[in-house]
């Protein structure tokens, strides 16, 4: 039964006085596992409406359902503002299609979210050879698309410490950078064109471990994996076995992605050219130019298919993060909080 909208603003202010107690005595921190599908703000958009409702919450699979449709009207998404005023911020964005460890802070807490932002962070990262897109990721069309057929598991092993250390990195033109005032994508996605060229930056990337590399055509003609793929979390893994990302050959062919083509459609393609990377890196990287970049060096292009942050600063995913579902229920936010006052005390 729906609670009458009155009780549901009052068990949100009720909400919002204590966590705003609890994050004056443990730091105001916890970890939430991202799902991929949905933004950031989104997330937090949950969180806030539903902070204090416990069972009565709105069901997280049709929050995110209402946040898929009006990502696709490709118009501005006004966020309501609720009568707690509670303020909760996040310590650096994952794309929508990202998932893995995000950082949120409530009240005081968010004073202290610079220091996850600035901190390590480690990902693990899909990556197709013989392709790239305008967003150096699956989200973008396809803008070339290169042989593979005779990259090895030992050039790919060459090709990793080039990028390892202090490096220049160009952000993707499609990211939320700022200039002038509008994000890049904004820029993009109107053909406006930019007052200035995107600079490269200087970032830094402690390490870099290829974790499997397939080949193409490994299966078909009988080649030999590079080490053992690791499997994504089971949401992950759902997430990019059905909807848009379904592979369906009577569609799409053998032959794989074309110039112009969404590449998707083709992230489950069997047997194309994938390789994993765990990636240890500063603030400041994106993963999708680090992989466009290794596609660049090896002359077949690459873009990146999946990323799950699996650390940020000593917050591990798994043992240190709460699922969405829990955002509901205070109890469980002010537990997260003291465990990772506990594990930042550790560090």
């Amino acid at each position: 039964m729906s609670l009458p909208q009155l009780t549901r603003e009052t068990l949100r202010v009720q909400a919002a006085a204590q966590l705003a107690a609890a994050a004056a005595t443990t730091g105001g921190l916890f970890a939430v596992n991202k799902p991929p599908g949905i933004s950031c703000a989104g997330l937090i958009d949950y969180f806030k409406r539903n902070v204090g409702l416990n069972e009565n919450a709105l069901p997280f699979s049709e929050h995110f359902e209402r946040e898929r449709v009006l990502r696709e009207t490709g118009k501005k998404i006004f966020r309501r503002k609720y009568p707690t005023n509670m303020r909760v911020g996040h310590a650096g964005t994952l794309d929508v299609e990202a998932s893995g460890v995000l950082v949120l802070g409530v009240e005081s807490g968010c004073k202290r979210l610079d220091e996850y932002l600035k901190g390590e962070k480690s990902y693990m990262a899909t990556g197709r050879l013989g392709v790239a897109t305008d967003t150096y990721d699956a989200e973008g069309k396809v803008t070339r698309v290169g042989d593979a057929s005779a990259v090895t598991s030992d050039m790919l092993l060459d090709a990793i410490p080039t990028f390892v250390g202090s490096i220049k990195q160009v952000p993707p033109m499609y990211s939320a950078i700022r200039i002038d005032g509008k994000r890049l994508y904004e820029y993009m996605r109107s053909g406006q064109p930019l007052p200035f060229a995107v600079k490269p930056r200087t970032v830094h990337i402690s390490a870099i471990k290829l974790l499997y590399y397939h080949p193409q055509g490994a299966v078909a003609l009988q080649q030999p994996v590079y080490g053992k793929r690791v499997m994504l979390p089971k949401d992950c893994a759902e997430h990019f076995a059905s909807g848009r990302f379904a592979w369906d050959e009577s569609s799409n062919g053998i032959k794989g992605p074309a110039v112009g083509d969404y590449l998707y459609s083709f992230v489950g393609q069997p047997d194309s050219p994938i390789f994993q990377l765990l990636v240890q890196s500063g603030s400041g990287v994106y993963i999708r130019s680090l992989i466009d970049d290794i596609g660049e060096l090896l002359g077949c292009g690459a873009a990146m298919a999946t990323l799950v942050r699996t650390s940020q600063g000593p917050l591990r995913l798994g043992r240190d993060t709460i699922d969405i579902q829990n955002l509901p229920y205070v109890a469980e936010i002010v537990s997260a909080m003291r465990r990772t006052q506990v594990r930042v005390d550790a560090s």
